[in-house]
C-alpha cells in the first residue's frame, strides 16, 4: 500500500518513506480506536481510500499546505463517517 499512497501523493524518492508508513498506521488506528471500525483490511479499496487520504491529509499538514490539508481532513472525516454507518464495517450494525 506504501507505494499507492506515494503515486498518489506525487512522491517518487523514499525521503518521506517512514513519514508515510507512520501516517498509514496511525489512519488505521484512528478508524479502529476512535471510530469503532473494526473491519480494517488494508486490500479493501474503501479503506486504502481512507488510509490515503489520510495520509495526504498528514502530509499536506506537516509541509505546510494547510489549504490542501483542510480540504483532505474533510475528505478523510467524511469517508470516515461513511464506513462507521456501515454494518460491513463495524460490529453494530
Amino acid at each position: 500500500m506504501l507505494q499507492k499512497i506515494k503515486a498518489a501523493l506525487g512522491i517518487t524518492s523514499q525521503v518521506f518513506d517512514e513519514e508515510i508508513t507512520d501516517n498509514m498506521a496511525a489512519a488505521l488506528a484512528d478508524m479502529g480506536k476512535t471510530s469503532d471500525i473494526t473491519t480494517l483490511d488494508d486490500t479493501d479499496p474503501l479503506i486504502q481510500k481512507a488510509v490515503t487520504t489520510y495520509c495526504a491529509y498528514q502530509h499536506n499538514m506537516n509541509h505546510g499546505n494547510m489549504d490542501f490539508a483542510t480540504k483532505f481532513k474533510e475528505s478523510y472525516d467524511e469517508q470516515k463517517r461513511a464506513l462507521i454507518t456501515s454494518s460491513d464495517y463495524t460490529t453494530w450494525g
